[in-house]
């Protein structure tokens, strides 16, 4: 029942409240059960607002998950490939070779 109370059935639920107050009835004990209902669409489109963020957060958490791994992926190739420098710069002497060759430019 709650979750029938759109738009169309609160503007209804408005409409017959307001009739019925002007027959001066004593509607006191019906007032909160009145304001409850009609408090509903709200709470039902709050509810959907909430389930969007969860929905929203849960993806950038996988995100920033996925970028994580990337990163420290990134991190361990980048010292793999340092590491194969250093090798392959020990003993290595790089020469101008404009300087070996005599060349001026």
């Amino acid at each position: 029942m709650v979750k029938d109370m759109d738009e169309e059935a609160c503007d209804h639920l408005q409409i017959l409240w307001e009739e019925l107050e002007t027959f001066k009835f004593d509607l006191t004990w019906l007032e909160p059960y009145v304001q409850s209902a009609l408090g509903m669409k709200n709470y039902m489109e709050r509810i959907d607002q909430v389930e969007k963020m969860k929905e929203k957060v849960s993806f950038l958490e996988m995100e920033a998950k996925m970028l994580e791994e990337k990163m420290i992926e990134t991190k361990v190739n980048l010292e793999i490939a340092r590491r194969e420098l250093t090798k392959m710069t020990e003993g290595f002497v790089e020469y101008n070779l404009d300087d070996v060759l005599g060349y001026e430019g």
